[in-house]
């Protein structure tokens, strides 16, 4: 059986087409009086709403997601590393519900945003264990026919200044997991390169990505990234290793932004856009135009840090270009391309938007323009993943819903 998406504006386009889907892919658009259905065809109509291609949401910290929660006031008011690690030990301590479903209803959410991708990072520590990264192993099977969530075993505490997490980031590995993370290795573990050699080391044993937060600003941030760039080199991982919050890129001199681009570019790093509140957006136009590779990320959700962020990548898209300050449609479309196909490219998929061949994740959504969708970011009216509807109207639905 194929469904056929009636009535559609692909991307913003002027006029309406219909999608042909079969198999989960799209195999063909074309005008709607050209499309004629067959009696076992779904017909769905789209009366003349905008198709996106699926969100992809490349930073997740789904585990630290306090969404649904009673509300718990937050009085920390330092705003330091030391801080973090303290707020996500006392999180952990909290009377609250299992880490399972605290992330199950923060990546819920975020499918019923419209992201059908969605990397996920899981908290590793002594403290912790492997709960949250059993967890996440969990909902990326229960959760497949709703988004493709990678799952990536991540140091949140640090790796050298908490002895143990190593192995347990080993463990996460043979259990599973997608890849592996590293923390600020400058700043909080206070020996880049032997994290790099350890980070690196258990990428290439297992074969799978590498990804770093580099919270390390100015000259030590940009060394940071020199350095990462070496080893991904060096080991042939481009488009394997991806980087997070890199400060460094947040105020830096044109030098200094010329030599962070080229080398994100040259080794193949993906480039994930923090939207911070202290910090403005780097510039994502030149970086682009330099050949890297990005995407957004919901980062957290409520939780006992910062009650801050909602799981909608399109919001983040908004949040960026209000950062930005842009203002042309021009700029407006391409903050929904790096939510959507450039997305894609990122995380190593193919950079793909609505067309014949690629995968029928789409995204649905009433608006006159594509620009217009990002300044006002409407309620999701589908979600489709491999050609099904998974939400409706910002809600799951049929075998995504839980009754």
């Amino acid at each position: 059986m194929r469904t056929i998406l009636r009535n559609g504006r692909v991307e913003g386009a002027a006029e309406p087409s219909s999608i042909v889907i079969a198999d989960g892919v799209i195999e063909r658009i074309a005008a709607d009086a050209a499309v004629e259905a067959r009696p076992e065809d779904e017909v769905v109509e789209l009366e003349g709403r905008i198709v996106l291609p699926g969100f992809v949401d490349g930073h997740a910290h789904a585990d630290k997601s306090m969404w649904g929660e009673p509300w718990v006031r937050r009085s920390s008011t330092a705003i330091t590393m030391d801080q973090m690690f303290d707020d996500t030990l006392e999180q952990w301590a909290l009377p609250q519900a299992s880490v399972y479903e605290r992330s199950r209803r923060f990546l819920e959410m975020c499918v019923a945003s419209g992201s059908t991708t969605i990397r996920a990072y899981a908290d590793v520590a002594p403290e912790i264990g492997l709960e949250g990264v059993h967890a996440m192993l969990r909902l990326r099977e229960e959760m497949a026919h709703l988004a493709d969530i990678r799952v990536i075993a991540f140091p949140q505490l640090g790796i050298l200044r908490k002895p143990g997490t190593e192995e347990l980031l080993a463990a996460a590995l043979a259990d599973g997991a997608d890849g592996v993370g590293g923390l600020d290795p400058a700043g909080v573990d206070h020996d880049a390169l032997r994290v790099l050699d350890i980070v690196f080391g258990l990428a290439e044993q297992h074969g799978v990505a590498a990804d770093f937060h580099a919270h390390e600003e100015g000259e030590l941030g940009a060394w940071l990234v020199d350095r990462i760039a070496e080893r991904t080199k060096a080991l042939g991982m481009g488009g394997r290793v991806g980087m997070c919050d890199v400060f460094a890129l947040a105020e830096p001199t044109p030098e200094r932004f010329d030599r962070l681009s080229t080398a994100f570019a040259d080794a193949g790093i993906a480039f994930s856009i923090g939207v911070h509140g202290l910090l403005p957006v780097p510039d994502v136009r030149r970086l682009h135009e330099a050949g890297v590779a990005m995407c957004l990320g919901s980062d957290s959700a409520r939780s006992l840090w910062s009650p801050w962020g909602d799981g909608d990548i399109l919001s983040r898209a908004m949040m960026m270009s209000y950062k930005r300050y842009w203002r042309t449609d021009d700029d407006l479309e391409f903050a929904a391309r790096i939510a959507t196909s450039l997305g894609r490219r990122a995380l190593g998929l193919e950079a793909q938007g609505v067309e014949a061949g690629a995968p029928a994740d789409l995204v649905v959504l009433p608006g006159e323009t594509v620009a217009e969708l990002v300044v006002q970011p409407p309620r999701r009216s589908l979600v489709l993943k491999r050609g099904v509807v998974v939400a409706r109207d910002g809600e799951l639905v049929g075998a995504g819903a839980r009754v």
